[in-house]
Order: C-alpha cells, then structure tokens, then sequence
C-alpha cells in the first residue's frame, strides 16, 4: 500500500471521528472505552484465581489487541498502550499480572 492509498483510507477515518464528537457517538466510544478497561479488570483478578480458563484468558488478549488497535485510535485520543500499562500498574499489587 503506497502513501496515497493509505491517506486515502484514514482521512475519511477522521472525518468520522470529527462528527462523532458533538453527537450521542461520542458517549458510545466512551462506553466502549470503559467497558473494555473494566472488562479487563474483571478478567486479570479472575485469571488470578482461575488460571485454567482458556476462554477467559483468550478475552484478556483480545481487549489487549483492541487497545493496541487503530479503532482505539478512532474511538478516543488516548494512547492505548499507556491505558493498558496504568491497568496493568493498578492492578500490580495481584499476584499473577503480567
């Protein structure tokens, strides 16, 4: 994919974003957003306890892959590696997080 292509696909991507920001949209990204780190919490204190579930683990991962993802990006300005790292530093204290 050359330059051109790839302006041509995020710049309607931040148009989106810029009419999401006056509208209802914007509470659902935030929703989506807080859900997610809640969601991630839930899991890392029940894997600590329950390190067997497999399907609990693979959820952990996939709300790490949203974080690092570009639909994070459009969905808020936070940097979803430095969210992930303060989740993960909150939840420090428990035995078992990674």
């Amino acid at each position: 994919m050359n330059r051109s292509e790839i302006c041509s696909y995020v710049e309607p991507v931040y148009e989106k974003r810029s009419a999401m920001l006056g509208s209802g949209w914007r509470a659902l990204a935030d929703a989506i957003i807080l859900q997610a780190a809640e969601d991630y919490r839930r899991l890392t204190r029940r894997l600590i306890t329950h390190a067997v579930e497999l399907d609990k683990a693979s959820e952990k991962r996939r709300i790490e892959r949203f974080l690092y993802s570009n639909w994070f990006g459009v969905l808020s300005d936070l940097d979803g590696r430095r969210l992930l790292r303060d989740l993960k530093a909150a939840l420090g204290g428990m035995e078992g997080v990674q």
